[in-house]
């Protein structure tokens, strides 16, 4: 496990490195109109705030995984994963407004919305998500494009379905909450794995099962996240997988343990040096520990 933590710290100081330049890169020189200097400001803010990058450090353990050597160094792994990071930064933004989760505050600082205002955190959730598919590099025959797109609407399907639950959790069945968090989470999960495998000249079986292991160590990601923060579900009622299990914190782990062996079972089939995937999906379990 220390070798692990050890290439993912590696891997996470490539990602925060891209993503300091992409963003300067980006942004040009629109900081010399009015309002665009805070906007930048508040871009940097969304994206530069922490975080554990546990997707783009997925893609890259896959491309890693399928063949690709310091995939960190490569230039098409590395935009891939940043891409996958800067899709999800976009995400958070527009999770945390008034409209949706109306969260004021966003890895122990201020959210988006609460510091700059709701229409700036609205555009920057717009501009990151275009960023994300201008930052996706272009293999020829190679559908990353398609991948990262996948993702992206999924997440939007599964956002709706959770305000719907939200609203009304007496219909929040266990179908309805293994929508949510297969498109809510998962999705993502699944496009960053499916990423790494692509952009490492995996074939479509191999994409296809690195894709399944992304799915559901997603899954097996927000169930762990649901029983860290057990207490606060109690407090607002939020679905999750809590409250399927009637409160029994022993039943929902087992389901979490079930998710994670499904998601090292998917990759068995392939050729794939699968070791770091593995142990990465083990240690979401002793988060719990």
């Amino acid at each position: 496990m220390a070798a692990l933590e050890q290439t993912l710290a590696t891997l996470r100081a490539a990602v925060e490195g891209g993503l300091t330049k992409t963003l300067e890169e980006a942004k040009g020189s629109d900081i010399h109109f009015a309002g665009l200097a805070d906007f930048h400001q508040a871009v940097a803010h969304a994206v530069l705030g922490g975080g554990k990058r546990v997707r783009p450090c997925l893609t890259l353990l896959c491309a890693q995984a399928c063949g690709m050597k310091d995939p960190a160094h490569n230039l098409d792994a590395l935009r891939a994963a940043l891409a996958i990071e800067l899709l999800h930064c976009y995400t958070l933004v527009h999770d945390d407004l008034p409209a949706m989760d109306n969260d004021t505050e966003r890895r122990g600082r201020p959210s988006v919305w609460a510091k700059f205002g709701e229409a700036n955190a609205i555009l920057v959730g717009d501009y990151l998500q275009a960023l994300s598919f201008k930052t996706l590099p272009t293999v020829s025959g190679k559908p990353l494009a398609a991948i990262l797109a996948k993702g992206a609407v999924d997440v939007v399907s599964g956002q709706v379905a959770d305000i719907a639950a939200a609203a009304a959790p007496s219909v929040c069945d266990a179908i309805h909450l293994l929508y949510v968090d297969s498109n809510k989470t998962g999705a993502l999960f699944k496009a960053a794995c499916g990423l790494g495998a692509c952009v490492a000249g995996a074939d479509e079986k191999t994409i296809e099962a690195f894709g399944s292991y992304g799915m559901n160590l997603g899954l097996a990601f927000q169930y762990v996240d649901d029983l860290l923060d057990a207490d606060q579900a109690k407090d607002n009622a939020e679905p999750s997988i809590l409250t399927l299990c009637g409160g029994d914190v022993k039943n929902a782990r087992i389901i979490a343990e079930a998710a994670t062996t499904e998601a090292i079972y998917a990759l068995m089939d392939t050729n794939a040096d699968i070791e770091a995937l593995v142990a990465f999906a083990e240690s979401l379990l002793d988060r719990l520990a």
